[in-house]
């Protein structure tokens, strides 16, 4: 069921952003993906990817998440994470909240476009 499986590779994506599995991670996303990030940046397929190794991800923990079937090849998934960066040595938390497109190609389900809302971070 694509609910199912949309919901799996949002698992996937935290999981990986903590493993640093770029190689798994860069399957995951459209060539022609994009994301918008909390400082409104927009960022490539291959600066996530980047970004993922340079970040040091210690959890994700998916607080909430809401995943539609917009039309048949086309997933909407809206979630809510609260995560823990290492950061100069020292813990940091915080929370976002995020917005995925998937669109199915092939008879795969692929990202195309995300934005990040950071809510807060201490």
């Amino acid at each position: 069921n694509d609910i199912k499986e949309l919901t799996k590779l949002n698992q996937d994506w935290a999981d990986l952003s903590m493993k640093k599995d770029t190689a798994a991670f860069g399957k995951i996303f459209a060539e022609d993906f994009v994301l918008i990030s909390p400082n409104g940046a927009k960022i490539t397929k291959w600066d996530v990817v980047k970004n993922t190794i340079s970040k040091n991800v210690k959890s994700i923990t998916i607080d909430s998440i809401d995943v539609r079937l917009l039309k048949n090849e086309i997933g909407l998934i809206t979630c809510y994470t609260t995560f823990v960066l290492i950061s100069d040595g020292k813990e940091v938390t915080g929370k976002n909240c995020y917005q995925d497109v998937y669109i199915k190609r092939k008879d795969r389900w692929l990202a195309i476009a995300a934005h990040v809302t950071l809510l807060n971070i201490k």
